[in-house]
């Protein structure tokens, strides 16, 4: 039983998955954080490991045959990166390999990948981490994975491979695991693993294949209104100076990430400022340029920012937040009245920030107090001036709205497409529109199990942002979404940003 076996040296890798899409998604590579945090963890304990972007390859790999290289498997889904003769080359020396799983749409690349080496070699360790590996480990164990991990895996994955090791610490004592026992599912819930964040070492973001990312150049969020006309390449990397969020939308893993399997990792955490300038300078040191900060809640202590702030200033970085700029958050109280954070605007802007993406979600109050935890308020935040006074200081905003909520009503789509023409005409550079997703680990999920709004057997490869809606009671037409989903992006977004994004569509 691969379970019980002892590995004198183990040799480690960890893989991000080929990637699969429909031919109206974004494409562009993963290269999320998780890996380069896990490879730093395993290094730090004294471990041989690698890491391995399948989507695009290392060095002997040409992009041409890799990212560039559409696959047709069905009749509307292409996948990109290494053949599969290219990949059992690459994990033949490694004993544990390790596979990251993020996103519910890529789970079939990451099961093809699984299966496939199990089928050749049947007596490596497979191991996946990640929100989607997590909330369907039975179709994870199912799919020749031996240890799922339920939480944040920096710790646990280096006891994981001690075990391997020497056998200690046995298996039933690692807390964040799951794995299948005499044909039964073990799950060993979660402590609070990562309380302390500056206990995790800084991730190996030079191990990652950074010079393919920038060759391909399609950063988070695009370069339309803020780095379109950049000479220099954009050497980019994301960072992140806290976990958690303060928030509990119903459409994010977080809202479950509280009290559950994976522990408390939901809670918003900090790194503290003197670790997250050790973190700048590292950065600097391997070439980077442009910045994401990819923070849920970075400007929820606004103290703290003002601290980070003054080391950005000094390192000259273009900053850019995509991810976790809350609205509210820009504004402040004076006199029981909100109005927008004047001072915190210069300071944004005087710290290198130049691209932000605010997440508006709807334009309708209902939903916002629903699904969205009330994390800002239609009439109490005067979202148009706070457009304009970003363009005014130099700042490039767009905005996210999401759209095919499951009560929503036509009247209500409409009033978010109207909202998004308002906040273009004020000064946004852009808008997307992101279709409504019970992701597996979400509130939503459960809440669309329940309700009947989705079928039992859903599928995950028709789950995602751009892929149309899952829910089977609408209060108006499929069809009446997904078309005026594309016209009113086509219609509110500059030429520009839609010919930047219809290029990646096609993958040209």
């Amino acid at each position: 039983m691969r379970l019980h076996q002892r590995i004198k040296e183990p040799k480690i890798l960890l893989l991000y998955p080929q990637q699969q899409f429909q031919e109206d998604e974004h494409i562009r590579p993963e290269g999320t954080l998780g890996i380069p945090y896990l490879h730093a963890s395993l290094k730090q304990a004294g471990y041989y490991v690698d890491i391995l972007d399948t989507c695009v390859g290392n060095r002997q790999d040409s992009l041409d045959d890799t990212f560039y290289k559409q696959r047709k498997i069905s009749e509307n889904i292409v996948r990109i990166g290494l053949s599969e003769s290219r990949i059992l080359a690459e994990v033949e020396k490694y004993d544990i390999i390790g596979i990251s799983s993020i996103f519910t749409q890529q789970t079939e690349c990451v099961f093809d990948m699984s299966n496939l080496i199990r089928k050749h070699f049947p007596g490596k360790i497979l191991l996946a981490g990640g929100v989607n590996a997590r909330n369907l480990k039975e179709h994870f164990f199912n799919n020749s994975f031996d240890i799922v991990f339920l939480s944040e895996a920096e710790k646990s994955i280096v006891q994981v491979v001690s075990y391997f090791r020497s056998g200690k610490p046995a298996l039933k004592d690692i807390p964040g695991i799951s794995f299948r026992y005499d044909n039964k599912t073990v799950k060993n819930i979660s402590v609070e693993q990562n309380a302390i964040l500056d206990s995790i070492p800084m991730p190996s973001w030079s191990e990652l294949p950074n010079d393919k990312y920038w060759e391909i150049g399609r950063i988070w969020g695009g370069r339309t209104g803020w780095l379109e006309h950049e000479k220099e390449t954009c050497r980019y990397a994301a960072v992140l100076t806290s976990r958690g969020c303060s928030f509990n939308c119903d459409f994010c893993h977080v809202s479950l990430e509280k009290d559950e399997e994976a522990g408390k990792i939901g809670r918003l955490r900090y790194h503290s400022v003197e670790r997250v300038h050790m973190e700048f300078q590292r950065l600097k040191e391997i070439g980077i340029n442009t910045l994401f900060i990819n923070d849920e809640s970075f400007l929820m202590n606004k103290k703290r920012v003002y601290k980070i702030f003054a080391f950005l200033k000094k390192m000259k970085f273009k900053v850019a937040d995509v991810n976790g700029v809350n609205i509210v958050n820009l504004f402040r109280k004076i006199k029981g009245r909100y109005v927008v954070d004047d001072e915190l605007v210069c300071a944004l802007y005087e710290a290198g920030f130049r691209k932000i993406s605010l997440p508006f979600e709807t334009g309708n109050q209902r939903i916002l107090d629903k699904y969205c935890s009330k994390k800002w308020n239609l009439e109490k935040h005067n979202v148009i001036e706070l457009v304009k006074k970003l363009r005014e200081a130099g700042i490039s905003a767009d905005g996210n709205f999401m759209i095919g909520w499951p009560d929503e009503t036509l009247e209500e789509l409409t009033n978010t497409y109207l909202l998004a023409r308002d906040l273009m005409q004020s000064g946004l550079i852009g808008c997307g529109f992101y279709f409504v997703q019970p992701y597996p680990g979400s509130r939503l999920h459960r809440m669309a199990l329940a309700a009947k709004e989705i079928s039992e057997d859903w599928d995950w490869n028709k789950i995602g942002w751009s892929k149309g809606t899952p829910y089977n009671k609408l209060k108006y037409d499929k069809s009446t979404l997904k078309y005026t989903w594309s016209l009113v992006w086509k219609l509110l977004n500059p030429s520009s940003r839609v010919h930047e994004i219809s290029q990646q569509l096609l993958n040209k």
